[in-house]
């Protein structure tokens, strides 16, 4: 289990309800049950443990009398609590963050280990600015040049929070190769983007591997795996339509599967290297490097 500062409040909300309920099912007690005993409605209860709402002290402290939660487990609790309604870095452009997008990045930072497949696009944590402003515009059609100025704080910010943090988690990231060559803006951006690619490859907490045409397996949606002792594991995909996060246990497993088979059909991390020396040089040339040109 990791360790570190303290609990972001994506974070903290998630555990905090898993909690309620385990206690809840623990005691015996139906979310109706425990809605009339306190005199609160039943949607006051499944909201609460859902997440779509916090919970008050004097709320919190009830709730846990009735569960028959002891003094020291109570005050980690509203520890959580306490944790949960902090504001996130994010919250003043939370409105330029989908749902599913706002709660990995609550989670990953507090993971122990992320796997992530990408189909499309260079993944969000490993983009460089100009990578990532080019891909905002071209992506974001119609969108005034405040909003995309604000996707793309929200971005960086996001990446600074995750590399620069004291221990972050061992991240596993599996490209198509078909990313490498998809251009997003001009060729001195994708050349800039492909060194970065090598140089977090370099780090000891990041795997990197790319997925080459010639392999007979594919995925069209990209995928996140997240894993934390505390939190559980998590599914973040990127569907056509919206984001979506898993949380079921076969689901999630379905997902685990899918990227160790992808995984082990993968260049291994030194092919990978070359591979992206190689495409770096070829758009610092003024190029645009194609997989039929390599000898």
């Amino acid at each position: 289990m990791r360790t570190g500062g303290e609990m972001n409040p994506i974070a903290a909300s998630r555990l905090l309800r898993a909690d309620l309920r385990r206690a809840r099912e623990t005691v015996g007690l139906t979310q109706m049950q425990v809605a009339e005993s306190l005199e609160w409605s039943l949607s006051k209860v499944t909201r609460i443990e859902s997440g779509d709402v916090g919970i008050s002290v004097n709320d919190l402290r009830a709730l846990c009398m009735h569960l028959e939660i002891g003094a020291a487990a109570t005050e980690v609790l509203l520890q959580r609590a306490q944790a949960a309604r902090r504001r996130g870095w994010w919250h003043d452009d939370r409105a330029e963050i989908p749902p599913a997008m706002l709660t990995l990045i609550g989670l990953e930072s507090d993971a122990d280990n992320l796997s992530e497949y990408v189909s499309a696009f260079v993944p969000g944590l490993m983009q460089t600015p100009a990578y990532a402003s080019a891909l905002l515009h071209s992506a974001s059609l119609g969108a005034a040049e405040h909003q995309l100025g604000r996707r793309l704080a929200v971005r960086l910010r996001r990446q600074a929070n995750f590399h620069e943090q004291r221990e972050p988690p061992d991240t596993s990231v599996l490209i198509e190769e078909a990313v490498l060559y998809r251009r997003v803006g001009d060729q001195q951006i994708m050349a800039d983007q492909m060194k970065r690619l090598a140089e977090l490859a370099r780090r000891p907490y990041v795997t990197l591997r790319v997925l080459p045409f010639e392999v007979p397996v594919y995925r069209a949606e990209s995928f996140t795996v997240i894993r934390s002792e505390l939190t559980g594991t998590v599914v973040y995909s990127e569907a056509r339509l919206s984001d979506v996060l898993f949380e079921e246990g076969p689901i999630v497993a379905h997902f685990e599967s899918q990227f160790a088979e992808l995984w082990e059909a993968a260049l291994d991390a030194g092919r990978t290297g070359q591979l992206l020396h190689r495409v770096a040089e070829g758009y610092a040339a003024g190029g645009n490097p194609r997989p039929w040109l390599w000898d």
